[in-house]
């Protein structure tokens, strides 16, 4: 694999202890593409939190994305005697009616789900929390908070394409139940805005908020 070698995250990752608070394969596999050293400590939160207690989507899924960033550099912060940077993140689907959807909780839901999508445009919603701090309790840790939103526009889907789909097991563990960069890209017919925040994580954005902590001096 083809990385970015860049001097100031080649930097980052010798004087830093960064961490990525999730157990996604496709984050850790876009990350993987900044060619620089971390490692993987999923968040235990939850993802619990009451949809109807927030204005927005995007409210939804950057507090989600806070909670387990925080959670995560709470738990590891008095066991490192370098300095942190903690990546939380989160992705969640909202249809044309503007219903959060995560993960499936069944081939039922999943079959459910996919139905709705049919034919119709879907926005998909990825907060990204970054935590840079020390264990020192005296100095609160600087936090850096975007989110992401691509739409994504899906073709009729009759029962016959979501039976085979969902008996690939592909849709039980995506948010919205469909992967894009997977066999749900048969399905797809247009998306407007960053593919990689389909995917998973938005890998632009998150570079533009690693170069501004950076600028600020922060690493």
């Amino acid at each position: 694999m083809n990385c970015l070698h860049l001097p100031f995250l080649k930097s980052l990752a010798s004087n830093y202890r960064v961490v990525l608070a999730s157990g996604s394969p496709r984050r850790k596999e876009l990350l993987d593409r900044l060619g620089m050293s971390y490692e993987v400590i999923p968040s235990d939160f939850a993802e619990d939190l009451d949809k109807s207690q927030f204005a927005t989507a995007a409210d939804y899924v950057l507090e989600n994305a806070t909670i387990k960033a925080h959670e995560v550099y709470r738990k590891i912060k008095s066991q490192t005697q370098k300095p942190l940077l903690v990546i939380g993140a989160d992705t969640v689907v909202v249809n044309a009616a503007g219903a959060i959807l995560e993960k499936p909780e069944s081939a039922h839901d999943a079959t459910s789900t996919l139905r709705n999508l049919s034919g119709k445009i879907n926005t998909v919603y990825t907060g990204v929390c970054l935590i840079v701090g020390n264990s020192n309790e005296s100095q609160n840790p600087v936090v850096e908070k975007a989110v992401e939103s691509t739409e994504v526009q899906f073709g009729e889907l009759d029962d016959s394409i979501i039976e085979a789909y969902v008996a690939t097991g592909e849709p039980m563990d995506k948010a919205g139940s469909y992967a894009y960069q997977s066999l749900a890209c048969f399905f797809v017919q247009e998306i407007r805005g960053d593919y990689y925040n389909v995917v998973g994580f938005p890998c632009a954005r998150f570079y533009q908020m690693l170069l501004a902590l950076h600028r600020q001096g922060h690493f």
